[in-house]
């Protein structure tokens, strides 16, 4: 998995179109703007596969860490296909998002997620 963290003073982040078909339609397309997160770039890789649990929990404890170093309050997962040439199925990686959203909610974080399967765009400072 390689990840892109990034701490803004916001993020926003709008889909645009599905890139890939097997996504369902979004109930919403409107622009989502997060002030002050750690922008998560998130690239699931096929070497993740072994291990769905195993990779969650590697992402979460990272993304703990960073959230430690960095006091950020908001945390946004954005699912990030440009960091890897080696690249999970699709479904995989979706579930490793959901699973990483979930856990970090358990554990009291402010938690956003952008879409998977979507092209989209966004705007940090």
């Amino acid at each position: 998995m390689k990840i892109l963290s990034l701490h803004c003073d916001y993020l926003k982040f709008k889909p645009m179109k599905k890139a890939l078909k097997s996504i369902p339609d979004l109930k919403s397309d409107k622009e989502v703007e997060v002030k002050e997160p750690l922008g998560i770039f998130i690239a699931v890789e096929k070497s993740d596969e072994v291990s769905l649990h195993g990779s969650v929990s590697e992402l979460v404890r990272n993304i703990e860490e960073l959230v430690g170093m960095t006091k950020a309050k908001r945390v946004v997962l954005y699912p990030y296909a440009h960091l890897s040439s080696q690249l999970s199925n699709p479904k995989f990686a979706q579930e490793v998002l959901e699973e990483t959203e979930k856990e970090l909610k358990k554990k009291k974080h402010e938690v956003y997620r952008a879409p998977f399967g979507y092209y989209k765009e966004f705007e940090l400072r």
